[in-house]
């Protein structure tokens, strides 16, 4: 994402209509975000950003969650700014730095200039509050003189950066774009002030496929708001040709920025939150699978119960061989004649340790039904998390909350009192639904939790259930009954097989039957059920025409 100099002239043209406004309040939100309410011609809010992930400037309509208590700087901020009017707004040449300059009276009532300087540089963005003489009051993030650069404290100067690159919109940006002999990007972003990588990329792309030369200048002036999504979010003022992706395109800059900056937001509580159950689902996975291979190896162990209670009987056979004090007995095997040797404990008689050598061999028989039933939970645990780590690779934040819930549901996932009642507020998300190319609706469970909503909440006995057999895989409701066309059919099995850890093999199988077929298996996690009288056909999933399918 990249808010440069070329964009902030777009919001400038936009933060004309605040021009003569009056502040009304000032709060300052937690990652050095400040939402100014001025009324003019309406209330309106101004966002000013010096976050280092997020720094930009624009009208916003959002809602925010504001802080109680506002920081220290923000208290300067209202002790200056709130009731002043707005007199203009200044860009410093084509570069990110932004003046803005209020009217307001002093504590003797006499009408002073006030100008709040605005450097959106990324990670180094600050707020500066200035007098009309730009000696600071204070500013967000201090520089002290002996830091080099710049001294950015309470009582200095305040200085403009210096960029002495070509600005694009004055006279001599020709002859500077056709000074340039290189292809690389650098040597553009070298050449000029206050222009993004994204933008001397689309200038680089279109001058290969348009071959028009007046390109780099036609880019400054388009006023096209649009948001590219692939993975990557990008925003501009212009048309983005040179990336693919989801396409939304806005009236005004401030609406892409909203929408941009919401969308960046989401995701990385999205990735944060992905991360978080990736890492949970892996543990959650070894555990099991550790566990499967210790009971495993118990379960071998309890193979042993017949050589100790032969060894128990052998004993009691030649007791008279036993004197006081040994400790190892040798005698001939009955059923194989060959020679064992046999450890005692010098300080019992035979009987003894005979009795211990039974005791033994019946605990371990005692002992099977236990272990397998804890090998057979393991590995229903083992395929739980299997088929979590699955629906993780294609959820969205709303889906990942709900996997997250069902966690906490199951007593996996340990959550503060505090914040369960936010956590379940968050159970909104919505399964997907597709129409086949006859118009056939179908939906898909993207998780568990979906998957028991739409089979055991939203499903008829007649409708027709499909999933992938075999694997962890999504359910999928034909909601409609036999006998079924053969292009519904292979849509729903295609949308099975994609939606499922199979979406990248061929000819895979896929299992369906009627809803009434099924049944919840007892104890087990939401979305589990065995089936029976189903049909198997096999496909191979196609994404393509996945993508050509219409949704709801």
């Amino acid at each position: 994402m990249s808010f440069d100099g070329v964009l902030i002239r777009h919001v400038l043209r936009e933060l004309k209509v605040l021009e003569g406004g009056k502040v009304q309040k000032i709060h300052q939100l937690p990652d050095f975000t400040f939402l100014f309410t001025i009324q003019a011609r309406g209330t309106k809010t101004l966002l000013l950003s010096a976050s280092k992930h997020s720094a930009r400037m624009h009208l916003t309509r959002q809602r925010y969650r504001k802080p109680e208590e506002p920081p220290l700087f923000c208290k300067l901020l209202r002790k200056h700014l709130e009731s002043a009017r707005l007199k203009g707004v200044e860009q410093l040449d084509n570069d990110r730095v932004v003046t803005f300059t209020f009217l307001t009276r002093d504590r003797y009532g006499e009408r002073v200039e006030r100008r709040l300087i605005v450097e959106l540089f990324g990670k180094d963005a600050n707020v500066i509050l200035c007098d009309e003489n730009r000696r600071i009051f204070d500013a967000l993030n201090h520089v002290h003189p002996f830091e080099g650069g710049r001294t950015l404290v309470a009582g200095a100067h305040y200085e403009y950066p210096l960029d002495e690159r070509q600005n694009p919109f004055e006279n001599g940006a020709q002859a500077r774009l056709e000074s340039i002999r290189g292809e690389h990007p650098r040597d553009y972003l070298q050449a000029f002030q206050g222009v993004s990588p994204m933008l001397i990329s689309e200038y680089l792309h279109r001058r290969r496929t348009i071959e028009d030369p007046e390109t780099f200048f036609g880019l400054l002036h388009e006023q096209r708001y649009e948001i590219r999504s692939d993975g990557k979010v990008r925003f501009a003022p212009y048309e983005i040709t040179h990336a693919g992706g989801r396409l939304r395109r806005f009236e005004s800059p401030s609406e892409m920025l909203d929408a941009a900056f919401e969308e960046q937001a989401r995701r990385a509580q999205e990735n944060q939150l992905a991360k978080q159950l990736r890492t949970f689902i892996k543990q959650r996975l070894e555990r099991a699978k550790n566990k499967i291979d210790a009971l495993a190896d118990d379960l071998r162990k309890t193979e042993e119960r017949d050589t100790l209670r032969k060894k128990g009987e052998l004993i009691l056979a030649n007791y008279h061989r036993i004197g006081k004090g040994d400790r190892t007995l040798v005698a001939e095997d009955y059923e194989t004649g060959e020679t064992l040797e046999i450890a005692l404990e010098p300080t019992k008689t035979p009987i003894e340790n005979s009795e211990a050598y039974f005791r033994r061999a019946k605990k371990l028989k005692k002992s099977i039904p236990h272990i397998q039933r804890q090998i057979k939970y393991a590995k229903r645990e083992r395929a739980y998390f299997e088929l979590l780590e699955d629906q993780l690779t294609r959820a969205d934040l709303d889906d990942l909350a709900e996997i997250r819930e069902e966690l906490i549901e199951e007593g996996y996932w340990k959550q503060a009192r505090s914040n369960r009642k936010k956590q379940r507020a968050t159970k909104t998300a919505r399964h997907l639904v597709y129409y086949d190319p006859e118009g056939i609706e179908i939906h898909v469970g993207k998780n568990n939790v979906q998957n028991a909503r739409i089979t055991h909440e939203l499903a008829r006995p007649h409708h027709v259930w499909f999933h992938v057999k075999d694997a962890p895989g999504a359910h999928v409701i034909v909601r409609q009954g036999f006998p079924l066309s053969e292009t519904t059919l292979r849509t729903a099995a295609q949308l099975a097989s994609y939606h499922s850890r199979m979406r990248h093999s061929s000819s895979v199988p896929v299992d369906y039957t009627e809803v009434k077929n099924l049944k919840k298996i007892p104890g087990q996690k939401p979305g589990f059920v065995t089936y029976k009288n189903q049909k198997t056909l096999f496909i191979d999933p196609d994404e393509d025409y996945i993508a050509s399918l219409k949704q709801k």
